[in-house]
């Protein structure tokens, strides 16, 4: 990256970011926050209230079309909110000719009548669930409140209060009730009582529960009424759905609305990027970013179209808030989809996508290592990685995933597992093709040795955790910190490896010149250890008091207790393999019991088989993916990463609804 610089004469503003935005190479910063102490430049404040307006009207279009089902997508854009790609020359063909307001206007009156018809069928609705109940009575609700010297409740009570009831003699006393009918364990009642006992009366039904229906206000004939609200039922919800259809019809134009949104936007965000400028009553100043890569043709443009402006550049300083742009290889593009979830490095860092790309694959292999599974995954990620092509954030998850089904297979081969043990005789018959793969492929068995798989599983977290400091290291030397990679890592370096010397001794017989070197490592390590972490510290008592803390791993750079924790974690790689195994095995056995079933047992084993596996790929895909993800994020990442990169957007005709395609 560069930091520019840009000085241009305070009338050339508009068409200077005009054109900075159809090219897409600065990314704007806060140049008014920067030179606040130029008493001379101050901050624009030009307002955006158009562009919000035309915003806002366009959202509720396609909002409308959403909510109403209107809206066609992809198979890409149903799995994620992916943005319209659109070439310049039909974006500027749709400005020229769309006008959108009649479209926002008709929607609009639509979507009005829409929800004015299903407010009225509601109502409606509500109104004959009350009235339907009274329907299968013997009386109406005018007969009801008719009533003058005794009080009526019509409600429900559960079965057991109903019981209840009837055997209380203070209700029998007061009340006359009658059961009306029940449903499931409730009891519909009605319940009468002289006004004169009616609050009497009424605590009675409450103490049990009742749940009292109110009267409806009903005049005329209840059935009459009943057949008109179906009738208005009817009515609404025909012209409910002819707005419906009117929405639907007008979504045919949802592209062309997309496109002019995305124009607005790019204005609205035009008008940002020159409230984050200075200004004085003739110079105008953009302070920004841009790849060092494109430079070239930021300053030839600005030579080219705007001969009064004046661009400098430098190289970022530690301090500046500096964008980051990732680039990768086609073939690494897709491992930056973890970057992306865990957040972007510091610029003045180093991107880690090619350094944890081997691990993450392995760590994914080792979890969900089965052959069968591994090639189902690579069909499903690679059809959807066709269909997303031209969306990159979709297109490397599902690239991801298609590694991530090579690596599956490939552990698969090695621990002979296809779809668990289901290549076995009893199953497919003896000698079938899948059993004399698994014969000449697989060179180890996780059940039969799952000792040894946990101690290369902990070996491995043990390697991770050193690469993770040489890392580390790298990173300072980058910096130029010289001391810091000597004393934070270095010394790490040679205390860990005399640290599991030193304890392994505790569980096997170590040759006593070997346990004394590590023992004297050890310590020589740890006193510099106690000498250098506390570094900072101005008090020498604070320095040796954080020197000693840090060997456990509170504070420092590292710690052996830490390390300890690390390592240990990394034997959820077997834990999580064994899981994915041992549940396929069950469903093997489960369809193989299922064989025997006479006249049907070959599709009962067929559909076992399938459903039962098919389950096992969906639950343990989403653990063979978390959970490696954590030993990356966690395990691994906190030895080197700062996190701390913001993204490199540039001022473009970009937005988040479109993408403008050159």
């Amino acid at each position: 990256m560069k930091h520019v610089t840009l000085l241009a004469p305070r009338h050339t503003t508009p068409a200077l970011l005009e054109w900075l935005q159809e090219e897409g190479l600065v990314h704007v910063e806060d140049a008014a926050g920067r030179l606040a102490e130029a008493e001379d430049l101050k901050r624009p404040v030009l307002s955006a209230e158009e562009e919000d307006a035309h915003v806002h009207r366009l959202q509720l279009v396609l909002r409308a079309f959403e909510e109403l089902g209107a809206a066609r997508r992809s198979l890409a854009q149903s799995l994620v909110s992916l943005r319209t790609r659109v070439g310049r020359n039909e974006r500027s063909r749709v400005l020229r000719q769309f006008d959108y307001v009649s479209i926002y206007e008709q929607c609009m009156a639509a979507v009005d009548g829409y929800q004015r018809h299903q407010k009225a069928v509601e109502a409606a609705r509500t109104e004959l669930e009350s009235l339907e109940f009274f329907r299968t009575l013997p009386f109406g609700p005018p007969e009801v409140r008719a009533l003058r010297r005794t009080r009526a409740w019509i409600g429900t009570l559960p079965l057991s209060a109903w019981v209840g009831l009837c055997a209380d003699p203070e209700a029998a006393e007061v009340l006359a009730f009658q059961e009306l009918w029940r449903e499931r364990r409730k009891v519909h009642i009605c319940a009468l009582a002289l006004r004169t006992d009616e609050d009497r009366a009424l605590g009675i039904l409450r103490r049990h529960g009742l749940s009292e229906r109110p009267v409806p206000e009903l005049e005329g004939d209840l059935r009459a009424r009943l057949e008109e609200l179906r009738q208005e039922v009817r009515s609404r919800q025909a012209a409910r759905d002819q707005c419906a259809g009117q929405v639907r019809q007008l979504a045919q134009h949802r592209r062309e609305l997309e496109i002019v949104l995305g124009y607005w936007q790019a204005r609205r965000a035009r008008i940002q990027a020159q409230n984050r400028m200075a200004q004085s009553r003739r110079i105008a100043v953009l302070c920004g970013f841009v790849r060092q890569a494109d430079l070239p043709r930021l300053q030839e443009g600005l030579r080219s179209r705007f001969a009064a402006v004046s661009a400098i550049s430098r190289d970022p300083k530690p301090g500046d808030r500096v964008p980051v742009s990732l680039s990768h290889s086609r073939l690494l593009k897709p491992m930056r989809f973890l970057v992306d979830m865990f957040g972007l490095p510091d610029y003045f860092s180093f991107d880690p996508t090619p350094y944890l790309s081997l691990s993450f694959l392995v760590f994914f292999g080792m979890c969900f290592g089965d052959v069968v599974y591994g090639l189902l995954l690579c069909a499903v990620a690679g059809y959807l990685a066709r269909k997303s092509r031209g969306y990159e954030g979709l297109n490397n998850m599902c690239m991801l995933f298609f590694y991530c089904g090579i690596s599956t297979v490939l552990f698969g081969l090695l621990t002979g597992s296809w779809a668990s043990d289901l290549w076995r005789p009893e199953y497919l018959g003896q000698g079938n093709p899948i059993q004399w793969l698994k014969e000449r492929t697989a060179v180890l068995d996780p059940l039969e040795k799952a000792v040894g798989m946990l101690l290369a599983c902990l070996g491995l977290g043990v390697a991770s955790q050193f690469y993770g400091l040489i890392l580390k290291g790298y990173g300072l030397l980058r910096r130029g910190d010289l001391w810091g990679a000597v004393f934070d890592v270095g010394l790490w370096l040679l205390a860990i490896p005399a640290f599991l010397g030193v304890a392994s001794a505790l569980f096997v017989e170590l040759p006593g010149r070997v346990f004394r070197a590590a023992l004297a490592v050890l310590i020589l390590a740890g006193i510099g250890l106690v000498l250098t972490q506390g570094r900072q510290e101005k008090n020498v008592f604070a320095r040796i008091v954080t020197g000693l803390v840090s060997l456990y791993g509170i504070t420092g750079s590292y710690g052996c207790m830490s390390f300890v924790a690390d390592v240990l974690s990394y034997s959820r790689l077997l834990a999580l393999g064994l899981t994915t195994t041992v549940v396929g095995m069950s469903f093997n056995v489960v369809a193989g019991l299922v064989r025997e079933v006479p006249w049907a047992g070959l599709v009962l084993f067929a559909v076992v088989v399938a459903v039962g596996h098919l389950f096992n790929f969906a639950v343990s895909i989403i653990g063979s993916f978390v959970h490696p993800a954590r030993l990356i994020f966690l395990e691994f990442f906190n030895r080197f990463y700062e996190l701390g990169g913001v993204r490199f957007t540039p001022l473009s005709l970009d937005t988040e609804t479109v993408i403008v395609e050159s």
